[in-house]
């Protein structure tokens, strides 16, 4: 069994880099608008069999569910710990749930498409298997691993080498997939204008469409979609 698994902060810590464009209610929106893109962009890929959320937010929880996602709350000590071990307790309660594989999404990928996460499926096809999709920053923007718990996660500054390195010191197949769409995360008040150079129909273009403009979200600068390196692979 595929599963996906989304970790989204509690929504007064989200985004704080938003702030100087958007207010706290339109950055909490923003977030739900956002998820509610990828939890309906994982709902359109059939090999996901089950997608999970994981948030100590009971409001991003409770809104999890109503899109047909299972909620797994994060425990009050693993939140003073941080993400990755949020996403280890979660990983480990899908496991036991029979999950073969595992998908780590963020929250903030507007712009992946279904296309993207069935290249990732497609890649890890073997156990044991890791498929990594780098961020435009060094962060990783999606992991995959067969089977779960293949290496601990490191998510957090320099990311994406950081995983690589954890691959690369336990001697397994390690696949570097760049996908430019999936490269692109938010982050800072520009990265906003790129959302909304994209008609593509998704809930958090609709929602940036109906703020009033702002004059800080700039248009995005020449390399901001700058796809990331070649695809590599290793043993």
């Amino acid at each position: 069994m595929i599963a996906a698994l989304v970790p989204v902060k509690a929504l007064r810590h989200s985004k704080s880099r938003l702030r100087p464009v958007l207010s706290d209610d339109h950055r909490h929106a923003l977030v739900l608008a956002m998820l509610e893109d990828v939890l309906r962009l994982l709902a359109g890929v059939p090999a996901v069999a089950t997608t999970a959320v994981v948030s100590p937010d009971a409001d991003v929880l409770a809104f999890a569910r109503r899109f047909g996602a299972q909620a797994i709350r994060e425990p009050p000590l693993s939140v003073s710990k941080g993400l990755n071990a949020a996403l280890t307790f979660a990983s480990d309660v899908l496991s036991g749930q029979g999950a073969s594989s595992l998908l780590v999404l963020p929250v903030d990928v507007p712009l992946a498409t279904t296309a993207d996460i069935q290249a990732i499926l497609d890649a890890s096809h073997a156990n044991p298997s890791i498929v990594l999709c780098p961020s435009r920053s060094g962060g990783t923007n999606a992991l995959a691993l067969r089977p779960p718990g293949t290496i601990p996660f490191r998510f957090g500054h320099r990311s994406s080498a950081a995983h690589q390195r954890e691959a690369r010191a336990r001697g397994l197949p390690l696949t570097v997939l760049p996908l430019p769409s999936l490269a692109f995360d938010i982050d800072r008040p520009n990265d906003l204008a790129a959302i909304l150079a994209e008609p593509n129909g998704t809930r958090s273009r609709e929602l940036l469409a109906s703020l009033p403009p702002h004059p800080l979200i700039l248009s995005p600068s020449k390399d901001e979609r700058t796809p990331a390196p070649g695809s590599t692979s290793s043993p």
